[in-house]
Parts: C-alpha cells; structure tokens; sequence
C-alpha cells in the first residue's frame, strides 16, 4: 500500500498518512442480454443518501439474486458494499411490491423473478459512515450535496446473478453547477443530465465518476490524451497548479513504456479530503487504478510541492498498470468475482513490478538521481522487514483476502518492488546488458493484451522460457519459495552493496523516516497525552527520555488532544522542519510527578541505517550492469 511519509502537514496529528494504491482488473467484451437501466438523482439527498433504481429488463423466470459487490479489484480485501444499502424493494410493472428476502451482507432474493420490473435501494456513502472508515477513501463514496459526489459505482450499483456481462445504461440528474468527470463512455450530457454507457459490470467498476464544480486540465502527449479534475474544499489547490508536473512525469513514462503502452486516455481524478475526514481514515490516502483512470485521495493540508511529489509517485505507480495488469494478467483478473476472493498468485507481478517500474523510470528519465532511486530501495528493504519475509509471495497473493496474508499485503509495495530489482539485475547480468525485465514485460504485453489473460500457473515458465534458468531459481526460491532475499548477492553484480551509514532526518521530531517520537497515550484518568515514545541522537542530548509527558513545545503549552485542537498542534509540530541545527529550542515534560525543563540547539537529528552504495572500486562488468540496468 504505498510507502509511508511524513511531512509536516500530518505530523502532529499523529495519524502518520499511509499511501494506499490499488488496480483495478479487467475484462472481457462478450455477448450481452440484457441492458440495465440504472437511475441516480443527485440532486434528491436525504440523510447523506441517494436512491438507486434499477430496471434489468425482463427475466425469463424463477428466483432472481441481486449482489452487492464483496470484494472490488485492486483493494484485495472484503469490503462488502451491501452494507451500505438499506430499504432494498422490488416492483413489478404495475408498481406492486415484491418479496424480498436478505440472505447475506452482500445479496437479496426475489423469489417472482418473472414478474420483477425494477428495484430501488438507499445508498449510505462511505465518508460519513461509521463502517465506511474500514473502506480506503479512493474506493469509497462520497455524497456532499451541492458540492461533490465521489461515485465509485462499486458502492452503488450491484448487478443480478448471471448478469454480471449485461450492459448499463446509467442515467444521472445532478446540480448544474456541478459537472462530471469520468472515462466512461458518455452518450448524452447536459447542466443537468448525463447518460453514461458500461459495456458490462467491470465497466461499472472500472469507471468511476466524479462530480464537482469545473477545475480541470487537459493535455496531449502524442497519441493520449490526459485530464486531470480536482475538488479542494477550500480551493487552495488548482488543477492548473499540477500541469507541469504531470505533462513531465507523463513524458518520461512514455518514453520509458516505449511500445509496450498503446493507451488512448487517462483520467486523473483528484478529490482532497478535509483535515477531520483524513483523521476519520486514520491518515490513510492514496490511489485506486483502473484501466483507463485512477480516483486519488489526498489530505488537503498537503503543501503544493509535497502534493507534486506525491503525485508523481502515486500517478506513476497508477498509469504503469496500464503495463500490468491491464495488458499482462491471468484468467483470475480477467474473469474477475466480485463477491469471493479467488485471487491470482502474482501480486508479485501486478503491484511488484509496477512500483519497481514507477521508481526505476525516474532515475532512467532524470526525474530523481541515482543515489535517491538507490535510497528508496533501501527504505523498501527496512520496511520489508516489518513483515513475515518467509512468506511465499504466491501463497500470500493467492490467499491475500484472509488473515495471515491480509496483514502482510502492504509488503507488495517494499518487497514485490524489490523481487522486481533483483529479477532486472538477474536479466541484465546474464543478458550481458542486452535485455531488462522491461523488455519481457513488453513481450508479454505483446502477446497478451488487454483481450488475452495468462494462465496463473504457466506464468513462471513462460517467463524462464523467455530469458534464463537463473531467473527460474530466484523464482523458485525467493518468490514461490519461503527463502529471504540476500540483497547484496544482487547489488554486487551492479557494484553496489548495503552499507552502515547515518542518515540525517527532516526534523529532530522523529525517530525515523517514518514516526515521531511521541504518541497519544491514554492516562489513568483516560484522557490522551502526548507521550514520549522514542527518541534519537538529539533528543537524547536535550534530556529526553521514554515515558515524558510532553507539556510545552518551545515555549507553547500544549492544549487538550482533541480534533478541535488537531489543526493547531499539527501547525506546532510542523514548525520543527524549519529549525536549523543553531535553533534554541525549550520544552517542559512531566516525569514521575516532576516538571522537567529542556533545552539547548536543535542540532541535527542522525539514525543509523544500512543504505544502498556503490562499492569503492567496481569492476567493468559491475559498471557496464549498473548502467544497463538504470539507463538503458
């Protein structure tokens, strides 16, 4: 689920924000019977719900089965939308009732099937629900009257057994100041009424819509066409704003994809939360791909700069899916069911190989350096190791939806994109430089495609049979295998190595990259205080220690930990990042009954850890890899 940071937006809100991504998968055109008319009025708001109503056409007869979706594509998890659908009834034609039965979370029964004109629903969203804090905001739904309606259709739309390749035709009345967003095919649109096409229900999954009031961008980068729509509640952050940003990134990953991308149009879609709506999720943000758009979820806090960063990182990652899965996937992504969690064994490949790529093509195209791609490696490699590194990587993937493998999932962002790094310095090596994973990627994308899916267990040896037995080896050890990864034996054929050294932190508030060194803890008397719950190498010089009870933050009191309050000790925190080594800085702490002052210069803040470097004296083979391998 994305690398953690930090920045000083979120610190003291102690909610560390987690950059979540997923991909939607895909699916095959086919024969259609029925085409489904789908209603939505957004402009009818009641109780922060919208009424549904759908029209299947006629069932020859027998009992009919109406799913909410369990499980959506790229979240790998139970999410169980049904849960947010509530007074579900079925009609006939002359509008008289029809029985229905709940039979689970996620499924009704209408014993009259023949008889069953339409059916309507409220929709609860997932914003403003307490259940809907457990779903990840970029798959949820939003529904704010007048302002925005984050329509992830996933949590709106179901579809009835068998139906699953019917067609959709989805009507939307919506507020005229209010205009759509979306990749899904668009038939008719006025200020007021929009009609959408989806060629079947993957396409009611994989097109989400956004409405919002009009800031948006467009732009052409040779064959695509890419937009971007953005709301910001407050309006501090512009579409405008993001265009450069982008048109580089998006540049530089198509001369990087070279072939292997033939994608028409992308659709970013922005919406940026509020500061009690990213505390409500827990600081979780991030992205949600699909084939032709990706829904991204930010705190609104965030600084221009920072957003541009994470933006890259995030977008990125989400537009080399068109790589895999879109054009490279199995049988299990292609026939994809929504309301059990049969999964392929190569999450490896679909969340691996996209952030190993989304980080290698910005030190290929100049975006980072070399020894900034070298050090998000090495955070990968430490955050890996906050997860079971015996795990077969395609057992978890294949059982990824239930615990133990649920909890480790998050771990295909560190050590998927780190199988990938190992796999690219394996092919090179034994290629002479000729050949990268890249390139058996592209071939694969070639002779799949978007209409074509794998078979999950011949995957494996079609890529050995494509390039080398080493790599069938590190497969068979490392991937199918319990085997931990020995990075140095890969790095050292590129002349690099993990190596000890001190790594200068951004503010001396943190303990590492990634936490603070205090946390909310609860007292005896249950009221939440600020507790030290590490420290580092300046810390340690100014006095502190595990256990203090933060009172004053140089020279300002603290006030009750509550979220009215959230906003002004996050702007305290956030102070820090602007001290120099030479800052006096104070602080009061409570310790075992004493009050304890503190101060001295701020100093700068060191940690230990291994990094990756390059070794004092490579040889020419080492070199000539290294440089294959991060530029060619």
């Amino acid at each position: 689920m994305k690398r953690l940071f930090t920045t000083r937006t979120n610190l003291a809100l102690l909610f560390f924000i987690v950059i979540l991504q997923g991909c939607a998968s895909l699916g095959l055109t086919s024969k259609k019977s029925n085409t489904i008319e789908t209603y939505i009025d957004l402009n009818m708001v009641e109780n922060d719900q919208l009424v549904v109503s759908l029209d299947p056409g006629p069932f020859p007869k027998g009992e009919v089965t109406f799913y909410m979706p369990s499980v959506i594509p790229g979240t790998y998890e139970y999410t169980d939308f049904g849960r947010f659908v509530s007074n579900l009834q079925a009609f006939d034609k002359n509008d008289q009732p029809l029985e229905v039965v709940k039979e689970g979370e996620n499924s009704w029964k209408i014993a009259e099937g023949k008889r069953l004109d339409r059916i309507t629903y409220l929709v609860d969203d997932t914003f403003d629900s307490e259940q809907g804090t457990k779903i990840y905001p970029m798959g949820g739904t939003k529904i704010e009257k007048d302002e925005v309606f984050l329509l992830n259709l996933h949590g709106f739309v179901g579809y009835f057994k068998g139906g699953k390749e019917w067609s959709y035709r989805v009507t939307i009345d919506s507020p005229a100041d209010l205009v759509p967003f979306s990749s899904m095919e668009q038939i008719s649109h006025t200020p007021t009424k929009d009609i959408f096409l989806a060629g079947r229900y993957f396409n009611i999954i994989d097109d989400p819509i956004m409405y919002t009031k009009d800031d948006s961008i467009s732009f052409s980068l040779e064959d695509i066409e890419v937009s971007l729509a953005v709301h910001s509640p407050t309006g501090v952050h512009k579409a405008e704003d993001f265009k450069e940003t982008l048109v580089a990134m998006m540049e530089a990953q198509k001369r990087f994809l070279g072939d292997a991308n033939n994608t028409k149009s992308y659709d970013i879609l922005l919406m940026l939360m509020s500061l009690e709506e990213i505390q409500n999720f827990g600081g979780v943000q991030g992205a949600l791909e699909h084939h032709t758009s990706t829904t991204v979820v930010f705190y609104e806090g965030i600084d221009q700069e920072s957003m541009k960063e994470y933006l890259t990182d995030v977008v990125s990652h989400e537009f080399f899916h068109t790589l895999t899965p879109l054009n490279v996937h199995s049988e299990q992504i292609h026939y994809f069911n929504y309301n059990e969690g049969v999964m392929s064994q190569h999450l490896w490949m679909y969340e691996g190989t996209t952030e190993y790529f989304a980080n290698l093509f910005q030190v290929q195209q100049g975006l980072i350096t070399e020894q900034e791609f070298y050090d998000r490696m090495s955070e990968k490699i430490d955050l890996a190791k906050r997860f079971d590194d015996t795990l077969s990587f395609t057992e978890m993937s294949t059982q990824i939806v239930d615990e133990p493998y649920q909890s480790n999932y998050q771990n295909v962002y560190y050590k998927g994109a780190l199988i990938n790094m190992c796999l690219d310095i394996i092919i090179r090596e034994q290629s002479g430089g000729d050949r990268g994973l890249l390139d058996i990627m592209q071939a694969l994308a070639k002779k799949y495609g978007v209409d074509k899916p794998f078979a999950d267990k011949s995957l494996f040896d079609e890529i050995v049979a494509m390039t080398y037995p080493a790599v069938g080896e590190f497969f068979d050890t490392h991937v199918q295998g319990e085997t931990p990864i020995d990075y140095n034996a890969f790095l050292q054929k590129a002349g690099l190595a993990l190596m000890e050294k001190d790594i200068a932190l951004p503010s001396i508030v943190l303990i590492d990259n990634n936490r603070p060194f205090i946390s909310a803890q609860p007292n005896q008397d249950g009221i939440p205080e600020l507790v030290v719950a590490g420290t580092n190498n300046r810390l340690d010089d100014l006095g502190f220690r595990e256990g203090d009870v933060l009172r004053i933050f140089n020279g300002t009191t603290l006030p009750e930990l509550n979220k009215e309050n959230a906003g002004m000790i996050n702007e305290l925190f956030g102070t820090s990042f602007d001290w120099t080594s030479e800052t006096e800085v104070s602080f009061e702490v409570d310790r075992k009954g004493e009050r304890i002052k503190l101060s001295g210069l701020a100093g700068e803040a060191l940690v230990p850890a291994k990094g990756i470097q390059a070794i004092a004296a490579p040889t020419e083979i080492q070199k000539s890899n290294r440089k294959a391998w991060l530029y060619e």
